[in-house]
């Protein structure tokens, strides 16, 4: 159930278990390094759970033994701390721990486990676990990215889903102050800095996030945050679009990792960026390919692929050249980290899914023939996405190809292959990272029909490759229609005759519901709600009867259920859910019901509504009389805008029996 954001620490305190999911970047390892510094340094009390022994692995890790035989999840953590290089009595201390109930287990990146049938495995055992030990009192926390979780959707009592939001101004603001003050500190490597600096530098960075609209959309991502920070402590000019962003900041790591780090020691030497790129490109694309969203692979595997690349290079000594790369990237670049005890990854794995999009392109120097075909093998494949359309980015971006990226997607929209719709959602999210240029102005048209099309073809395009397609749109900003602009909006007509009501089987001759009505086709969306607050209708005292008689509307501000604070407009959930095409969430009854008044009042106004008619919100009885039609419904649907109420000969339409009186009604 939508509410306002609460802090992840609150809703660990309230249930034993959390899935914890969020985008790339968002915060979701990085928090569950937060939680086990506190509980590891003895600072449990700002955790609020009591001490705990905070257990944190990856769930790829485990997902690579599942694969090769059926281990318990106790055995495995067991397993991974002295792999580790842990002496201690693991066993027995882990059984210890477990049995009073004072673990935290913190497995990270259910998404990261490519197969779905180990996936399915591995939710399976982790479950299963711990429903055990939740009755001990231990506590757990999973993280994933929203790919890749829907499949292998776990149910369980007392385990909660939350979702990392956007940042907002505030957050923005916050983390820019506390992260400038803490380089500050670590550059200097005393706590007495000068805060006239750090407020001057935290002003600098914020001002050329807030007055770039383009970079302000980036800063909602903790990780691009931070990406931006960086650069900016470099004065490197921050670039609008995160593809641009990933170029210059993978280009600053090779470079410079040493000092944007603010370490006390500068690298011996840099490593060339061209030679490097071509090394780490196609070492990202096979690590995709062979563990495509995993993003670990062994130390010897690593360097027998970089071997390889090398000697396609034609390296003198190849051997030589992969270690030397190895030792130099993991030195000086900081973009392939050591995971564990032999296991190489890249820094984050979006670095990962750029670099392997670089290698895409370097395909196609000559002709986009062999990127269309590479994207055709991968479409329609969750773990690829980012890469496809980070490729199509890289293309008309970075190498300013734009007619070459304008060809790639016409040719995925036109190949018979490509997965139904997958190929128009793809499109649609190239296009967004291209933005507002990277492909020819013909290109754009074509992908907007056709993202129009796909999101309203009920027939062949499932629901949620749909909602995906909408959200596509809404991103891009599409211009007002009857989702996102009040007066263009669809009503329904709905007969008044008997209707199946609830699960239960009987027919319901409701007498109240004799009367036929209007309801509009599609929930009231973010942009039409906005109309209502640009035409100030939050300042509207009639609009506000039953919020006034319970202190709940004054001074052009309505009041918050959940957290009881004043505001002018709906809250703020970030995005999907401030999308103008998105059903608009964060508002009370008050607010709703002030919306239908203001709807009323303004198509009165124009003379649209006939006599006596008023816009209503519909009861529970309506509104499942109109999703399942009735027992008679007219032989063609009814559709109308509110200025074509009074002059449709609506109240004529041919009427029929309807066949399938228990199904939603195929209206919207």
């Amino acid at each position: 159930q939508l509410r306002e954001p609460v802090p992840v620490l609150d809703l660990l305190r309230a249930y034993d278990g959390l899935i914890l999911l969020g985008d790339p970047g968002s915060g979701k390892t990085t928090f569950m390094l937060y939680l086990a510094l506190l509980l590891a340094t003895g600072r449990a009390d700002r955790v609020g759970s009591g001490s705990r022994l905070p257990l944190l692995l990856p769930l790829s890790a485990y997902a690579n033994v599942l694969a090769d035989r059926d281990v318990p999840l106790q055995e495995f953590i067991e397993t991974y701390y002295r792999n580790l290089g842990i002496d201690l009595p693991l066993d027995i201390m882990l059984r210890e721990t477990l049995a009073r109930g004072g673990a935290l287990l913190l497995l990270d990146g259910l998404d990261e486990v490519k197969s779905l049938s180990l996936r399915h495995l591995l939710v399976d055992r982790v479950m299963t676990f711990f429903a055990f030990q939740r009755q001990s009192g231990n506590k757990m926390v999973v993280t994933s990215r929203l790919i890749g979780y829907r499949e292998v959707r776990p149910v369980l009592d007392g385990v909660a889903e939350c979702m990392l939001v956007d940042f907002g101004d505030e957050q923005i603001r916050d983390f820019v102050e506390r992260w400038t003050r803490t380089v500050a500190q670590a550059v200097q490597g005393t706590a007495e800095i000068a805060e006239s600096d750090v407020q001057r530098e935290a002003a600098g960075l914020l001002t050329a996030v807030f007055d770039n609209s383009g970079i302000r959309r980036l800063a909602t991502n903790p990780l691009l945050l931070t990406i931006l920070a960086l650069m900016r402590r470099q004065n490197v000019s921050l670039p609008q679009r995160r593809v641009e962003l990933y170029d210059h900041y993978v280009k600053i790591l090779i470079k410079h990792w040493n000092l944007a780090r603010g370490l006390d020691r500068p690298p011996q030497h840099d490593l060339d960026i061209v030679e490097t790129t071509h090394v780490l490109a196609p070492l990202a694309l096979w690590m995709q390919e062979t563990k495509p969203g995993l993003g670990y692979v062994p130390e010897q595997m690593m360097l027998q692929e970089l071997t390889a690349i090398f000697a396609a290079r034609e390296q003198k000594n190849p051997v030589q050249a992969a270690q030397q790369f190895l030792q130099d990237a993991r030195a000086y670049t900081g973009l392939l980290l050591e995971r564990g005890p032999g296991i190489y990854g890249f820094l984050h794995r979006t670095f990962q899914e750029f670099f392997a999009a670089v290698a895409i392109v370097q395909k196609g120097q000559q002709t986009v023939g062999p990127i269309v075909k590479m994207m055709l093998a991968h479409l329609g494949d969750e773990a690829w996405h980012e890469v496809l359309r980070l490729a199509v980015a890289v293309l008309g971006i970075v190498q300013q190809r734009d007619e070459a990226a304008g060809e790639v997607i016409m040719q995925l929209l036109m190949r018979p292959e490509a997965v139904l719709g997958t190929a128009v959602l793809l499109a649609g999210d190239a296009l967004l990272d291209l933005w507002p240029g990277g492909v020819p102005a013909a290109c754009r048209e074509v992908v907007m029909t056709a993202l129009q099309e796909t999101m309203h073809d009920e027939v062949r395009i499932k629901p949620l490759l749909r909602m995906h397609v909408g959200a596509a749109l809404g991103r891009l900003d599409v211009p007002a229609d009857g989702k996102t602009a009040v007066d263009p909006m669809l009503l329904c007509y709905v007969l008044g005759s008997p209707f199946w009501l609830g699960e239960d089987v009987y027919e319901s001759h409701n007498t109240v519901l004799t009367y036929p009505y209007w309801i509009s086709r599609y929930p009231i969306t973010q942009g039409q709600f906005a109309e209502f607050v640009a035409d100030g209708g939050y300042e509207r005292a009639n609009f506000w009867g039953e919020a006034v008689i319970v202190a709940r509307w004054e001074n052009g501000r309505v009041q918050d259920w959940s957290s009881r604070g004043w505001r002018n407009a709906p809250h703020d959930y970030g995005d999907p859910f401030r999308l103008p095409n998105h059903p608009v969430v964060g508002v009370t009854w008050y607010e709703a019901l002030a919306f239908t008044r203001w709807l009323t009042e303004r198509w009165q106004a124009v003379g649209w509504l006939p006599p006596g008619w008023q816009v209503a919100l519909p009861s529970e009885i309506e509104w499942e009389k109109a999703a399942r039609g009735g027992m008679h419904v007219p032989q063609e649907p009814v559709m109308v805008t509110a200025a074509q109420l009074r002059h449709e000969a609506w109240h004529t339409s041919v009427v029929q029996q309807n066949s399938y009186p228990k199904r939603p009604y195929p209206w919207g």
